[in-house]
């Protein structure tokens, strides 16, 4: 994922991802809940549930993948997102 690049001048590459996708989360921006809903039309869209002639190998990864939305949102009922605020030094606030 690109974003795992993310840094801000003078840091490490990296060092500043988990910062942003907590503050995506927290503000409602792009939640877990986003991924699981994205991930429930692709398989509903291409139809994952009916492809049939699969090897056993990828007949058990089709199945996992069918009920990987179940099971993050499970993870996602449970998940505690950092109340901290952390001010990213690109972001300037709204001077009024």
């Amino acid at each position: 994922m690109p974003a795992h690049f993310l840094r801000e001048s003078g840091g490490q590459i990296g060092s500043v991802f988990e910062e942003f996708s907590n503050t995506a989360q927290r503000i409602g921006v792009y939640t877990s809940l986003d991924y699981i809903d994205i991930l429930e039309k692709l398989t509903k869209r291409w139809e994952i549930d009916k492809i049939t002639g699969l090897t056993d190998e990828a007949e058990k990864a089709r199945d996992y993948l069918m009920k990987l939305p179940s099971r993050m949102l499970r993870i996602a009922d449970r998940m505690k997102i950092p109340e901290n605020s952390y001010q990213f030094k690109w972001v300037e606030p709204a001077k009024l």
